[in-house]
Formats: C-alpha cells, structure tokens, sequence
C-alpha cells in the first residue's frame, strides 16, 4: 500500500517539475504536500491493517489523501487551458495520472473513517491550507540577488575543504575541511563590493576549536580518531557542552537563516551536513537528542525564511536540515538526498545556456529526488517532534502559492521546492 502510494506521489512531484508556474504548479505542490503528509504520516506510525488504526487518524488520512488527489486532478485543467508545450502535456499526464492513484488509495481511509469525523478533517485540513497559502501569497519581501559569478579560487578551496572534511581520519581533519570550506563560502556567497563581514566563519572558528580542545582533552591519549568517537568516554554533561556547539556551527555553515547572505547554502551545506553525521552523531548522540527540541525551532525559521523569500537554495538546505536534526535513519536519508538534489541544481544554474536540454533535464531529476527525500526528512520529523513537522509542512503549502521572483537566479526552478512536501 504504501509503495503505490509513494509511486503516485513522486508522479504528482514529476508533474509539478513539469507544469509552468502558476495556478497548475501550485495546486500539483500543494497536492504533493498533501498526499506526502498522509504518506509520512504512515511511514511514521504503527504497521497496523486499516481497521485496527485509530479512527482519528484514519480520518485525517483520508482527508489529506482526498484533497491531494482532488488538486493533483485539478492541476492538469489550467494546464491544458493555458498552453499545451511538450513539457506542460507531460507535467499535467504525470499531475492526473499521480490524483487518480491516491484518490484510489484514499478510498479505503475514507470508508473506514467515521463520516463525522472524515467531514470535520476534510474541513479543518481544506481550512487551513487556504489560510496558509492565502499567508503566503500575501507576504512581500525583497528580491534575492542575483548569484555572483564564483571565482575558480573559491570553488577549488571550497572543494578542497569538502575532500578534507569527507575523507580526513581526524576529528582536527573535519573541523579543517570545514573551516577551509566556510570561508571559501563566504568568498563565493557575495561579490566583494557587496560582502558582509566574515561573521560566519569567525562564529564556526569560535566553536569548532574550543570543541577540538575539550574532545582532545576527554581523549587523552586514545585520540580524535573518526573511527574511534563513538567508543570515547564521553560523559553526558560533556555530551550536552559539545552538542550545542557542532550544532552552531553546521547551522552557521549551512546558509540558512540568518546566515543566508555569509554562506551559499548549496554549497555550503553538504559540507557541514558531514561535520554533523562523521563527528557529532557519533560522538554525541544524547546530546542532540537534548538539544533537538530548541535546534529544530532554528531550522523552521530558515526553512520559512528561504521559501517565502524564493530562495531555492536555502529552502532545501533548511528542509535537509530538519531531517538530519531528527537523526533518524529516514531523517539522514531524506536529508543527503535533499543535499545532493540541492548541489545538482546549483550546477545546473551554472551550466552555459547552450545546455539548456540538460538543465531542464536536471532539475526534473532533481525534483524527483527532493520530493523523496522531503518525503523521508518530515516522517523522520514525525518520528521524533510532531509539532515540528506540521510546521514544516506548513511552511512548504505557504511557499507553494507564492509566484516566484521575476529575476532571481536561484528562484527560476521552483519546482525543486514546491514538491518538498
């Protein structure tokens, strides 16, 4: 049941990397929000048969299944109406052919459910979602800049530092990389007529090296070996000092707000997601369980920040980051996919325009790859901090309303985060 169910969702994700913006593309993101909710949901909960799920729940899912297929079908009409390119015929195909599985696939939910409490769902989730989008395409904010061209030295230090952080036995050999990586970031992030402070750096220089003192000091001898971290004597106060300081710093690495002008998240963030996964899960796991709860709040800041503000970059490295926060096997899954599919796009943009078949063949992928892997970072969310993660996919049904900037590079692919849900 549920891999028919992820199939006709990741064919309303292809629908919405193919439709053009506007009133289809929005009803398709919503749509993949929807049916993605309800599918995280069951990922999330009890292996149970239909019947024996608590009514309640089963109403809910039913709701979010009936309305996710009803505007995956309505998605294809002002497609059709408006135009009929290639790619706008495959989007809407993809749009209807994904509503009429999950209406299918809705229909058990919605016979099981109590009829009462089924109307009063559809209602609240209907509800809701108009009150979110209607928030979001009220909300003005400036243009992102455009993207600087970067310079060759900054994207060779920038790679330099992730083969360092990726590859290196240390713990002093991560924390390098992606110190190196961080200020060759900053240089890339901004033309130097418009470039901030090195705030960002400075922040991850202040954390990671004390960190490196204190972890040395607990070793001893042993030393900071990445195969060794997790037979180390940490104790769980010295877990509770440590945790908060990676987590600083791979936030301020990750170009996420506020640290969106210091980092490019696209590049950036993988990068840190490396600190956090070969030394902090590791090494600390306790303590970012206990520090989880204030970290996840930061992350939905940027996540709301990057999606109301179009940009794409951000948008994806902060919904990456609330999977990896959770650090749940679906969690780090969902975010490594959310991190490649962030970097392919950012190359994309790159890419000459001569090799426009590619890029648009590239963030079709892409957008694939997102929406599995928004798919596997909210049901790691619902694992741990449920709260968090209707907020979180309330900010996705706020972004997919917005219209996307009219010249901001980083906002030309919103269907890399329209389909995060």
């Amino acid at each position: 049941m549920q891999n028919v169910i992820h199939l006709e969702f990741l064919l309303i994700v292809l629908g919405v990397a193919l439709l053009p913006a506007g009133r289809a593309r929005s009803f398709a993101a919503c749509a993949a929000i929807g049916s993605g909710l309800a599918l995280a949901g069951l990922r999330a909960g009890p292996m149970q048969p239909v019947a024996a799920l608590p009514p309640g729940f089963v109403a809910v899912e039913g709701a979010l299944l009936a309305i996710g297929g009803a505007l995956a079908l309505g998605s294809a009409v002002p497609s059709l109406r408006s135009t009929r390119l290639p790619a706008s015929v495959g989007g809407a195909a993809a749009a209807a052919a994904g509503g009429i599985g999950v209406v299918l696939s809705a229909w058990r939910y919605v016979i099981a459910a109590p009829k009462g409490a089924l109307v009063v769902a559809i209602v609240v989730v209907a509800g809701l979602g108009l009150l979110v989008v209607s928030a979001g395409r009220r909300v003005r904010v400036a243009r992102p800049l455009g993207r600087p061209s970067a310079s060759p030295i900054g994207l060779a230090a920038l790679g330099a530092g992730a083969l360092l952080a990726a590859g290196g036995s240390s713990t002093g050999g991560v924390f390098a990389g992606c110190l190196l990586a961080a200020i060759a970031g900053w240089l890339i992030a901004r033309a130097p007529a418009t470039r901030h402070p090195a705030v960002a750096p400075t922040v991850i220089l202040l954390l990671l090296l004390p960190a490196w003192w204190l972890m040395a000091t607990i070793a001893g001898p042993e030393g900071l070996a990445i195969a060794s971290l997790p037979d180390l004597p940490w104790s769980p106060a010295a877990e509770r000092l440590l945790a908060p300081a990676l987590l600083l710093a791979t936030w301020a690495m990750s170009g996420v707000w506020p640290w969106h002008r210091q980092e490019p998240a696209a590049l950036t963030a993988p990068v840190a997601a490396l600190l956090l996964v070969r030394v902090a899960i590791p090494a600390v796991p306790d303590g970012l369980d206990h520090w989880r709860a204030l970290a996840l709040p930061l992350v939905l800041l940027g996540l709301w920040h990057g999606l109301l503000t179009g940009r794409r970059a951000e948008s994806v490295a902060a919904l990456a980051w609330f999977g990896l926060v959770t650090v749940t096997p679906e969690g780090q899954v969902g975010g490594a996919l959310l991190l490649v599919a962030g970097l392919a796009l950012e190359l994309a943009e790159r890419l000459p325009a001569r090799a426009k078949w590619a890029v648009s063949g590239i963030r079709a992928g892409a957008a694939l790859v997102v929406g599995t892997g928004a798919l596997l970072a909210i049901t790691g969310g619902l694992r741990t901090e449920v709260v968090y993660s209707v907020l979180a996919a309330a900010a996705l049904v706020a972004g997919a309303g917005r219209q996307p900037p009219a010249q901001a590079s980083t906002a030309s692919a919103p269907s890399a985060t329209a389909p995060s849900a």
